[in-house]
């Protein structure tokens, strides 16, 4: 929910006082000269809460509502009323910004001073959401969670989206219909995940702990069993109710799913948390004035007295204009964030240090061992056997069919023809070692799509790096195989790598896909992966569900030849690798993790990293160690689709971890083609020392999922 012009940022905040408890007697010094009794309107008898009403004599369809507090004044409502209602009881504060079946777009102006509730504008005139067929206005009481934001610094691990910088959205399913500017105790039933023009926009959904309906509901299961139909509509709604403005549909993470009540709890906290350093003044954000009256040591702490008479003089600039003030009128002036002067006396900012632990945690995830392979490596370089030079990718392919007897060789092929295409690429940039990248990049985007349509095994074709589909060849067929790639990655004079994904079509045979084939679709659903490395040596990494094997490229034969069979990622390594120009920015996990890592014993691990993720990977994978990619930047993010996925799917079959930070990197499903996410990838160890810094805990590594009835792997 868009509550103005969204850019933001948040900071830590140390020592901010916080509200005393719901029915809880207020310190004297919070005393305030009195509200004018005759404009109060309590709207709702349990709470110490009520709004004023401000209008505008010339233009009653303006009006604002400012929040005050029983025996206090004025108070900000996003930084003064506290988040918990009742902390032992999971019983939390909502502010009702928008009742339901109504279409009048209220919401929290939080750039003016104290916040007051006020109707969107949209070209100078009062916003109204259409009407979604079949329902009248919003469908449940709409509002927001006080003391949350959501920050757009930070790139959220599971979707790669950043925040869109304002409190938490909350949709409250109680069947009393609410007031504007009423606080609701509510407790939390589960959370959706909508991306709203590529934000992460969070849905939380709660009901009154006052309702009839509220024993009975306690997570998202009861909302299918108690409450059927509710889900769909929600999904529906939110999908659409933009499409009458001609915008375009929102998106959904998780499948479009709603998550559990659990992870809902876990992102109110990290919101809570990313809101302490916003009222702090750790971070700008020129949406957001933190204004308030009760939190005294925060920077923009004003006493009650002076928010009186800020209200009272919005209520003179009101009641003297000659028009409808605009959405930028803003009487204390200022950015959000600076010192301002209200009623006649500045307020200044004040300093704090230290910063606050991410220590959050998610469920445990099922606990499954990694993949066990009954064959030890075979390469000399393991004191194994010697490996035949003769056994190329297309013998040693056939020869894992045996495994499935009742498979095709269709994939087998398939990846021969990509083999093919690789070696093309590696003639090419051996030819012109200082040709324009421009040039190499668009020889092995020709090669590549040019093998996979002519092979006739595919259905469709992405290409991640030019982010377009690629056209089939209709005169060699169409196949049952989604294969995704990126051409080349690297940089001029030094090494390239290509990468590529490959699924099995969920749409029906004999026609091409669509990007539901793609969309939605877990990293364990690819049936293979591989990367090739264009260095010196060139080199051909795969795996197609049975562990990961190395393959070289004879300068004789011309043939990739294979050279080590199960390659095993050790289970601690020697070697980090991250862009640190990206590391300022990274969450405070990361950072403690990376300071940890430099501080330790002088050989107890170094520093490898060039402008190629491929070459950085297979480092990784050949010696241990980590990779981290952990945004926020876009091009410190790994593309989902042609990066991530295959390479956490390469490493959790080398016995290996590739994580986002909160869970395995293979249990996310792209919300879209573009999807980027922070990438953590490496051995089992380190990624699990990373994942402690970041949530407190080791997140344990999933099985890999069954694959449905009918799957043919080679």
């Amino acid at each position: 929910m868009n509550r103005s012009e969204n850019s933001a940022s948040s900071p830590p905040r140390s020592g901010a006082a916080s509200l005393p408890p719901a029915g809880a007697s207020h310190p004297s010094h919070h005393t305030a000269s009195a509200v004018a009794t005759q404009d109060v309107k309590p709207v709702d008898s349990s709470s110490r809460y009520s709004i004023v009403s401000v209008v505008n004599e010339e233009n009653e369809d303006e009006k604002r509502f400012y929040f005050t507090l029983e025996h206090h004044g004025y108070i900000n409502p996003l930084h003064d009323i506290p988040l918990h209602a009742d902390r032992d009881h999971g019983v939390l504060n909502m502010v009702v910004e928008i009742p339901r079946w109504t279409n009048a777009k209220y919401e929290l102006r939080t750039r003016l001073p104290l916040a007051p509730i006020m109707q969107d504008e949209k070209k100078g005139k009062p916003r109204f959401v259409q009407n979604v067929y079949p329902y009248k206005g919003y469908i449940w009481n709409y509002g927001c969670f006080p003391q949350t934001w959501e920050d757009p610094t930070q790139v959220h691990m599971e979707t790669g989206a950043l925040g869109d910088g304002d409190p938490l959205d909350v949709c409250e399913i109680g069947q009393a219909i609410a007031q504007v500017g009423q606080v609701k105790p509510v407790k939390v039933l589960g959370v959706l995940g909508m991306i709203d023009e590529g934000e992460m926009d969070w849905k939380v959904i709660v009901i009154d702990v006052r309702d009839p309906s509220a024993a009975g509901l306690n997570d998202v299961e009861d909302l299918y069993r108690a409450m059927p139909g509710l889900v769909h509509a929600t999904f529906s709604w939110f999908r659409t109710y933009k499409v009458p403005d001609g915008k375009d549909e929102n998106k959904f993470a998780f499948r479009e799913r709603i998550q559990s009540r659990q992870y809902a709890v876990e992102i109110v906290n990290e919101c809570h948390q990313s809101w302490k350093k916003l009222v702090a003044g750790k971070v700008k954000h020129s949406n957001h004035h933190c204004s308030n009256t009760t939190l005294s040591d925060t920077p923009l702490y004003m006493p009650a007295a002076a928010a009186n008479r800020l209200v009272e003089e919005a209520r003179a600039s009101m009641r003297c204009s000659r028009g409808p003030a605009t959405a930028k009128s803003d009487p204390a002036g200022g950015d959000g964030n600076t010192p301002v002067s209200i009623g006649g006396t500045s307020y200044a900012r004040k300093g704090g240090g230290g910063r606050l632990p991410r220590n959050l945690s998610i469920g445990q995830l099922e606990t499954l061992a990694l993949p066990k392979f009954a064959q030890a490596p075979t390469s000399a370089r393991h004191g194994g056997e010697r490996v035949s030079a003769t056994e190329t990718i297309k013998r040693f392919l056939t020869e894992q069919q045996r495994h499935y007897p009742h498979g095709s060789s269709d994939l087998s092929l398939l990846i021969t023809e990509i083999g093919t295409a690789a070696k093309i690429i590696a003639a090419r940039i051996r030819d012109e070692p200082n040709g324009p990248m421009e040039s190499l990049q668009h020889t092995a985007e020709m090669q590549l799509h040019a093998a996979l349509a002519a092979s006739g095994f595919c259905c469709m074709i992405y290409s991640s790096q030019s982010q377009r589909m690629m056209p089939l060849d209709p005169a060699a067929g169409i196949g049952n195989y989604v294969v995704v790639y990126t051409a080349l990655l690297g940089q001029v004079g030094g090494s390239m790598g290509s990468i590529f994904s490959v699924y099995y079509r969920k749409s029906y045979s004999g026609r091409e896909g669509d990007t539901a084939d793609l969309l939605q679709r877990t990293g364990y659903e690819q049936v293979a992966a591989g990367y090739a490395l264009y260095t010196s040596a060139v080199r051909l990494m795969l795996s197609t569900g049975l562990g990961v094997h190395m393959f070289g490229l004879d300068d004789v034969s011309g043939h990739f030849v294979l050279e080590e069979k199960f390659v095993q990622i050790p289970r601690r390594g020697c070697l980090y690798s991250l862009d640190t120009r990206a590391l300022d920015k990274a969450i405070d996990g990361v950072r403690e993790y990376v300071a940890g890592v430099e501080t330790a014993a002088p050989d107890a691990k170094h520093f490898r990293y060039e402008e190629n993720i491929v070459a950085n990977v297979h480092r990784v994978f050949r010696h241990g160690g980590i990779l981290l990619m952990p945004g926020p930047p876009k091009a410190a993010l790994a593309d989902f689709l042609g990066v991530a996925a295959p390479l956490a799917f390469m490493a959790r079959q080398a016995g290996g971890k590739a994580s986002v930070g909160k869970r395995p990197l293979l249990e996310l499903s792209a919300w879209s083609l573009e999807m980027r996410v922070p990438l953590f990838i490496g051995s089992t160890d380190d990624v699990s020392d990373l994942e402690v810094k970041v949530l407190g805990h080791a997140v344990p590594e999933r099985s890999l999922t069954v694959p449905p009835a009918g799957m043919m792997y080679a």
